[in-house]
């Protein structure tokens, strides 16, 4: 990877530190100020919807404008918002109903910044060397996801939610400053004659129409997150209930989690060099399966941890695939929507599956059960993974060079 990319990813691990900073903090302030669980679970659904209500938007203004300054604009207008939320708290945070408006601005960010960091890459990196780094932003990115609230966490608890909102500010300003040194950026395609609004239309059309291969690469997602959400929404619940663990245990099942989706994300960059990626996302989607039905028998943590250590992996290798396969095969005029549109599709089962995984458990009292059929749904979906055109999914012939 060049000086560009590391850059790229620099600016992407600050950002997405600074995210994870304001959705715990604000979360917490508003607890401190309300005393309300309602109010603050209010606020954790409002960082969380512009997913779904701006994915398909800020795939197209990735796909129109020049991506590098989508970035810089996002991470000015962040850190500008988060200065100004800084100060509003500073100033004793009145309204409250104020400050779940400007978190739902702050949060509207992140979804019309994503497809513009994710088609960039291509721009920066050759095809060979896609995996590679998809893998090492699959890494970043769970990093970030382990490392980001405990920073929340400490900087909330030792300087106060002023300070810790401020230096949220400073990371969307860092970041942005990385990526304006990021030189030697192509533009896309003009979009004269194009609307936003078709824009939309033809990634959706693209998605679920056109290419059956990013069809396919599209709804698999989908259905294993469905799965694997009735598992994840209860793991706390199940870990305590079922097998009486303690806090320093159930931390151990989480930190093999962890293992798991940074090995599995590094070898599937591996294995894309001698296995088509449809194929790869087929046997890891299988594998998670499998991982999913031995959590059945297990009752120690450490086999416990490790039937989602191999789940976590198969996961990881399976996004990288899916990622690298994206970038290989759609035309760059459309990477940013695909992207954002696959990545909201992917997503809008979570809810669903969160909310009926505590209503199943409450009902049935069977987790194992859950288990079960998790499991059996996402073996059946790697088998059908290898049967669909993923299977024919390749990566590109090499560029030939001039004579």
């Amino acid at each position: 990877m060049g000086p560009r990319l590391w850059m790229l990813l620099a600016a992407f691990l600050i950002s997405g530190a600074g995210n994870w900073i304001y959705r715990l903090a604000l979360p917490l302030l508003v607890l401190d100020l309300t005393g309300s669980a309602v109010g603050t679970g209010a606020l954790y659904a409002l960082e969380n919807l512009p997913l779904l209500l701006f994915s398909m938007l800020g795939g197209a203004i990735a796909d129109r404008f020049p991506r590098r300054l989508v970035l810089v604009t996002g991470d000015v207008a962040a850190a500008v918002i988060a200065s100004g939320i800084a100060l509003f708290v500073a100033a004793g945070a009145r309204p409250v109903w104020l400050l779940y408006a400007l978190a739902f601005v702050l949060a509207s960010v992140e979804p019309l910044y994503y497809p513009a960091f994710r088609s960039l890459i291509p721009s920066l990196a050759t095809p060979d060397l896609l995996p590679t780094v998809n893998a090492r932003v699959h890494v970043a990115e769970y990093g970030v996801n382990a490392v980001g609230p405990l920073l929340a966490g400490v900087l909330v608890e030792t300087v106060g939610y002023e300070i810790t909102l401020a230096v949220n500010a400073a990371s969307f300003a860092l970041s942005a400053l990385l990526i304006l040194l990021i030189r030697g950026v192509p533009a896309p395609e003009s979009a004269a004659g194009r609307t936003i609004l078709g824009d939309v239309r033809e990634a959706l059309r693209y998605c679920l129409r056109d290419n059956p291969i990013i069809r396919a690469s599209t709804l698999i997602p989908m259905v294993n997150n469905f799965f694997v959400w009735l598992l994840l929404a209860n793991v706390v619940f199940y870990l305590t209930t079922y097998h009486s663990y303690t806090p320093d245990q159930i931390g151990v099942v989480f930190a093999m989690q962890g293992v798991g989706a940074v090995a599995g994300a590094l070898a599937g960059a591996r294995l894309l060099r001698r296995v088509p990626p449809g194929l790869l996302v087929a046997w890891s989607t299988a594998v998670g399966g499998l991982a999913m039905l031995a959590l059945i028998p297990a009752r120690h943590p450490l086999a416990v941890g490790a039937a989602w250590m191999v789940q976590f992996a198969a996961a990881g290798a399976s996004i990288v695939s899916t990622a690298t396969l994206r970038q290989w095969l759609v035309p760059d005029r459309l990477l940013g929507r695909v992207f954002a549109t696959a990545r909201m599709i992917a997503w809008s089962p979570i809810p669903l599956a969160s909310l009926l995984a505590g209503v199943v458990e409450s009902t049935w009292h069977n987790s194992h059960a859950t288990f079960a059929i998790s499991g059996v749904a996402w073996l059946a979906t790697g088998v059908a993974a290898a049967r669909s055109p993923l299977r024919d999914a390749r990566p590109p012939e090499p560029a030939t060079p001039p004579p």
